[in-house]
C-alpha cells in the first residue's frame, strides 16, 4: 500500500478552512452567491472581499479536484470498478441526502427571511414537507460531491474501456503540457461562458468553471501515475510565487478598468467582451500558480504526522458538509452588531470554523458515522 502523503491532508485542512471563510466573505460583500447577505455600500470592504473570493475561486476547488484525482487510481486498483463506485456512492451519497433532508431546509429559515421563530418554521415549513430539499435537489456547496461522483463514474468507464491498457503509461510533466493546459482551459472557459456565464448553474453545477475542474482531476490522475508531485521544485515554486503576485495585481487592475469599481462585474462573467476573455485566461493561470506554490510549500513544511493534524484532517470532510449551516447562522446571529463588515467577517468566519469543527468532532463520535465521514 502506498505511503500516505500527510502534507496533502494538511493542505485539505487549509482549503477546508478557506472554503468556510470564502462563503463567509460572500455574506459581507464578496462576489458569489449564498443563502444570506449583509452587503453594504463600503467600496473598500467590498473590493477587498471580492478580491479574496476571486483569488480563492481560481484555485481552491480545482486543487480539491486535483487531490481527488490523485488518490483515485490507487483506490480503483485496489477495489475494481464495481466496488470502487459502490464505496464512492456510499461515502458521498449519504452526505448528499443528509444535506438535502436536514441542512437545506434549515438554511431556508434564514434565506427566506422567515419572521417567526426557528421552532415555528420547523413545525410549519419543514415537518409538513420533509422531502423539500430532495425534490429541489438542494445540494448547496455539496455540488462538489455531486461532481466527483460524475468524475468517478467517468474514470471507471474509461478504465473499463481501456481494459488496463493505460494503467502503466505515464505522462511527463513538462512546460509545454502546462502551457497547453492553460490555453485549453482559457479557450474553453470563454466558449462555455457564452452560453453558461459564471453564476448560472445546471443541476447545481457552474459549468463556467468546469474546464479547469475536469482538467485538474485528470491532471491528478496523471500526477499519481507519473509521480509529478516529487518533480515539483522549490525553485519553480519561487518563480510561480512572483507570477501569482503579478497576476493578482493584474486582476485587480483589470477588474477596476472593467467596471468593478462601479459595482458591475457582469461583463467578466461571460459573453463577447474583453472582460470575459481576460477573466477566462487569468483565472486558470493564477489557479495553477497558486496550486503549485501550495503543493510545494505544504510538502516542505507539513509532511510530519502530528496528533493535531490527524484530528483536523479526520474531521475536515464533515466540516465541509456542515459548514454552510454554521456560516449562515453565525452571520445571522451577528446581524444586529453594528461593526464594520470586515470585522464582522472575521468574527463570523472564525466562529463558523470553530463551530463546524466542534460539531464535526461530536457527530463523528456517534456509532457508525466514521464509516461514512
Amino acid at each position: 500500500m502506498e505511503k500516505r502523503l500527510i502534507y496533502l491532508d494538511s493542505l485539505k485542512v487549509f482549503m477546508t478552512v478557506l472554503v468556510v471563510l470564502h462563503h463567509t466573505a460572500i455574506i459581507y460583500g464578496g462576489s458569489g452567491s449564498w443563502f444570506y447577505y449583509e452587503h453594504q455600500d463600503d467600496v473598500v470592504v467590498n473590493t477587498l472581499l471580492t478580491m479574496f473570493t476571486a483569488v480563492n475561486q481560481s484555485f481552491f476547488m480545482g486543487l480539491f479536484f486535483f487531490i481527488s484525482g490523485f488518490v483515485t487510481p490507487a483506490s480503483y486498483d485496489r477495489h475494481g470498478a464495481g466496488h470502487f463506485l459502490k464505496l464512492r456512492l456510499f461515502r458521498f451519497g449519504i452526505p448528499l441526502l443528509f444535506y438535502m433532508l436536514v441542512i437545506a431546509p434549515l438554511l431556508q429559515y434564514v434565506a427566506s427571511g422567515y419572521n417567526g421563530s426557528l421552532g415555528t418554521f420547523i413545525q410549519e415549513e419543514i415537518i409538513p414537507n420533509p422531502l423539500q430539499g430532495v425534490i429541489a435537489f438542494a445540494v448547496g456547496p455539496l455540488w462538489y460531491l455531486e461532481a466527483l461522483l460524475l468524475f468517478f463514474a467517468g474514470y471507471a468507464g474509461f478504465r473499463r474501456l481501456t481494459a488496463g491498457k493505460c494503467r502503466g503509461k505515464r505522462i511527463a510533466l513538462s512546460p509545454s503540457l502546462i502551457a497547453g493546459y492553460v490555453v485549453a482551459v482559457a479557450a474553453t472557459n470563454f466558449v462555455i461562458r457564452l452560453a453558461y456565464p459564471v453564476g448560472e448553474d445546471v443541476l447545481n453545477l457552474q459549468l463556467a468553471y468546469f474546464p479547469a475542474y475536469i482538467g485538474l482531476f485528470m491532471a491528478g490522475v496523471a500526477a499519481y501515475r507519473g509521480q509529478w508531485l516529487q518533480q515539483l521544485t522549490n525553485d519553480s515554486a519561487r518563480k510561480w510565487k512572483w507570477v501569482v503576485v503579478v497576476l493578482i495585481i493584474l486582476m485587480a487592475a483589470g477588474m477596476a478598468l472593467g467596471g468593478a469599481m462601479e459595482g458591475d462585474i457582469s461583463m467578466f462573467m461571460g459573453g463577447i467582451s474583453w472582460q470575459s476573455a481576460f477573466y477566462s485566461m487569468i483565472d486558470p493561470l493564477m489557479g495553477l500558480g497558486i496550486s503549485y506554490v501550495l503543493l510545494v510549500w505544504f510538502r516542505e513544511r507539513w509532511s510530519a504526522a502530528t496528533k493535531s493534524i490527524g484530528w483536523l484532517s479526520a474531521n475536515a470532510f464533515l466540516v465541509y458538509i456542515l459548514h454552510a449551516l454554521f456560516v449562515t447562522y453565525a452571520a445571522f446571529a451577528l446581524r444586529d452588531l453594528g461593526w464594520n463588515p470586515m470585522m464582522k467577517f472575521i468574527l463570523a468566519g472564525c466562529a463558523a470554523v470553530l463551530l463546524s469543527y466542534t460539531a464535526a468532532s461530536l457527530i463523528r463520535r456517534i456509532p457508525g458515522v466514521k464509516k461514512v465521514v
